[in-house]
Parts: structure tokens; C-alpha cells; sequence
């Protein structure tokens, strides 16, 4: 049975909820105290963790990551040269390393956005039962996209496309959505509109809104939420109208369709890293100077959006698009960074790694620290309160489902040049 007793410091519960001597007391890998310090509730031989002068926080949610991509930070591959040429057991491989990265920055949650016949449903059952140490995975085995739309053109044009690979009209997006839960799906992801793949323009819609309103009937009916990859407007517009649960990137959202998301409750994640990477260092990082280039305008109309949907009371999800090269596993604080650059407070920057996060995926065991809630937890420097970019150095020690398995993680990224 895994439990520890991590005391004396500043328990973070929530951002209206912290005890400042405290006690998180994780019992069977899940939580079975939260609170004041008090000695009587923790048994005699327990394992105990000192927290004093740090931050007791809930493991960290990233909403939005595709994990099998490449994890060779020294060997730079172009995006579509690794979708294209990687075997899918490599593209696993490659998975696993980039998820222990996340878990040593303090993100034990990961939701993958989809990558088909690599195993990530697999990895991710292995991971609930507990064969082996990584984050919380909650996986969409693929996306569903229409041909020419966003995920149809995100591959070279030398992959060969197989069934199913798009779905067109009503029937077969039903049928989709279908076939996806039968693969062990945790939610449905749908390209809504086109992105910056050769051959498209993120200004594009992709399929109708009875076409959308269908995947969400669907997935609806068997308690699956629905993500949206919607760049442009019209894209984002019409997946409001067919009522996803979240907007993901939502670049060219406007203050109606941000008012509109707050009434519905539909969540965006902003994905702001991904583009503040590829602006920064995309040259080095595999792109050309036209491709970083053809990347500011969504850059700066992503900052633009964030605002308009802070503005508008729209709950915010943290998710980074972590990806290969582009966007490194285990960076994932920038996108933190980034929102309390552009006017969060570090209490709300965290909620959207926990609370938010939570209800985004209905899953209130997980970036949270009630009773009955999944055992994870960081200690982090106590400067991270007002700080944000403590999370970068100043993780003392990750939890995971009830083990402190900080000196694991280290051991691993010297063995596995992590």
C-alpha cells in the first residue's frame, strides 16, 4: 500500500483554499487528508516528506499534448519527416521518454490529442495499472477529420491513407466517433478548421455544423467530451454552434463567440507555447524562416484571443501543444509563463493546470488535492506563489499516485539522456 505523509508546508488546495503549516496525507495512492497539520491523522511508519518553506501543489494538467513525437532534442527531424517515416512502435518509444519529462516538470496529467497505431491507449491502461511509472493519460486514439481538411494534410502526401482516416458526411462522422470509443477512446478530438499543414490555410472551416453537431450527439451520448481544433472564426463559430466542450488554439476568436463560450461553458485552450517557441527559436528547432514566419500572425491573434476570452469570463484550460522539436516535453511552465505575462495572476495560471483542468475533463480526481482525488502531488519552491517561473527549477519533489518518485525521475533522465 503507497502511502506518505508530505507536512509543514504551504498546502495548496485551491487559489481560495491553502493552509499555510500543512498536511497532505495520501493513503492506497489516494488522497486521504488535505488540511492543517494535524500528527494524530498520519500512522506510525509512514513515509514522511518535509515541505517546510515550499508549496504543496496538486501534479499539473497539460490539456493538450501529442506525445508520440520526436524526443531526440539533439537530432532534429521536421515534423512531417517523423510522422511520415517513424514506425509506429519508434513513435511509442519516443512517447514514453517525452512523458517522463512532463512528469519531471510537475505535469503528472497528460491529455493526448491523437496519433493513430502507436499504442497510446495501451501505454495508458498500462500506466492505470500501475506497470510502470509515467503521467495520467487520457488519450483520443485519433482525431477525426474530413478529407482535405486539417488532419488529412497534416500528413506528407507520400503516407498512404488507410479507412477511416477521414470521415465525410453525417453518417460516417457518427460512425467515427463510434469506431473511436470501441478503440478505448477518453474524448473525441475534431479538426473544425485547417491549421499551417502544406496545402491549406488556418483561415479555412472544415466540415459543417451538421456535420459537427453529429460528432457531438455522438460522443455526447457516451459521456465523451469533444475537443475542437478551430483556428479560424468561422471554424470556431460553427463549433460553438454545435456545442463542443472545448476550443482548442481558438487564434481568431472575437469578443461575440467569446461571450458565446462563456454562456455555454465551453473551455478554450489556449496553446499559446507551441507558437512562442516557433517564434523564438523555430529556425533552430526545424522550420524555415517562411514557415516562422507564416506562423506570427496566428502568434499574435492567439495573445489577442486570450484576452478576449479573459475578458469574457471564458474558463481557460492550460494545455501547450507540446510536440517534438517544436514544442519540447518538459518545458511545459512557458505556457504558465505566458499566461501571467499577459495579465493572470499566479493563482489563476495554477487553477488552470488544476481546477480548470478538472472540469474540463470530468475528472475531478485528477489536479486536485480533496480527498478521494489520485495521489499526485509537487513540492515547489515557496517563492512559486508569486513566482511562476519557479516551476522551471524549483521542483523539490514530484508525487505520483502515492510515491515520491523524484530520485527515479532523476536516475532516469541521466540513463535516458532526458
Amino acid at each position: 500500500m503507497t502511502e506518505i505523509a508530505i507536512e509543514h508546508g504551504l498546502v495548496w488546495v485551491g487559489p481560495d483554499e491553502s493552509y499555510s503549516e500543512g498536511l497532505l496525507y495520501i493513503e492506497d495512492g489516494r488522497v486521504s487528508y488535505a488540511g492543517e497539520y494535524k500528527a494524530e491523522v498520519v500512522r506510525p511508519g509512514v513515509a514522511r516528506l518535509d515541505a517546510s518553506g515550499c508549496v504543496v501543489l496538486p501534479g499539473l494538467v497539460d490539456c493538450h499534448v501529442h506525445l508520440t513525437t520526436n524526443s531526440d532534442h539533439e537530432r532534429i527531424l521536421p515534423s512531417d519527416v517523423f510522422r511520415g517515416q517513424k514506425s509506429g512502435p519508434e513513435k511509442l518509444l519516443h512517447g514514453y521518454r517525452n512523458s517522463l519529462r512532463a512528469l519531471r516538470s510537475g505535469f503528472t496529467t497528460l491529455r493526448c490529442m491523437g496519433h493513430r497505431g502507436v499504442g497510446e491507449v495501451e501505454l495508458r491502461d498500462m500506466v492505470a495499472d500501475d506497470l510502470i511509472v509515467a503521467p495520467n493519460l487520457l488519450v483520443a486514439p485519433w482525431w477525426i477529420t474530413m478529407t482535405n481538411g486539417h488532419g488529412d494534410l497534416f500528413y506528407p502526401p507520400y503516407t498512404p491513407r488507410r479507412e477511416w482516416d477521414t470521415a465525410d458526411g453525417v453518417d460516417a462522422c457518427r460512425q467515427m466517433v463510434r469506431l473511436q470509443a470501441r478503440s478505448g477512446a477518453d474524448f473525441i478530438k475534431v479538426m473544425a478548421s485547417g491549421g499551417m499543414s502544406k496545402g491549406e490555410k488556418p483561415h479555412w472551416p472544415n466540415y459543417s455544423v451538421e456535420e459537427l453537431t453529429a460528432i457531438v450527439e455522438e460522443a455526447h451520448d457516451m459521456d465523451l467530451r469533444v475537443a475542437a481544433h478551430a483556428l479560424s472564426l468561422e471554424g470556431i463559430r460553427r463549433s460553438i454552434e454545435a456545442g463542443v466542450d472545448s476550443i482548442e488554439h481558438g487564434s481568431f476568436l472575437d469578443e461575440e463567440c467569446a461571450s458565446e463560450m462563456a454562456q455555454k461553458g465551453i473551455f478554450l485552450v489556449p496553446t499559446l507555447a507551441f507558437n512562442d517557441w516557433c517564434q523564438r527559436e523555430g529556425t533552430a528547432r526545424g522550420l524555415t524562416e517562411a514557415g516562422v514566419e507564416s506562423l506570427r500572425e496566428a502568434h499574435d491573434r492567439s495573445l489577442e484571443s486570450f484576452d478576449i476570452a479573459r475578458s469574457a469570463g471564458v474558463k481557460i484550460a492550460m494545455g501547450t501543444d507540446s510536440s517534438g522539436s517544436l514544442c519540447p516535453f518538459g518545458a511545459h511552465y512557458r505556457e504558465l509563463e505566458l499566461y501571467v505575462e499577459h495579465g493572470m495572476s499566479v493563482n489563476e495560471a495554477l487553477a488552470s493546470a488544476t481546477v480548470v483542468a478538472s472540469e474540463l475533463l470530468d475528472r475531478p480526481d485528477i489536479g486536485s488535492l480533496r480527498p478521494g482525488s489520485i495521489g499526485d502531488a509537487l513540492v515547489v519552491d515557496g517563492t512559486i506563489l508569486s513566482d511562476i517561473t519557479r516551476l522551471r527549477q524549483g521542483i523539490k519533489a514530484v508525487v505520483r499516485s502515492g510515491r515520491d518518485v523524484t530520485s527515479y525521475l532523476e536516475e532516469s533522465a541521466a540513463l535516458l539522456s532526458l
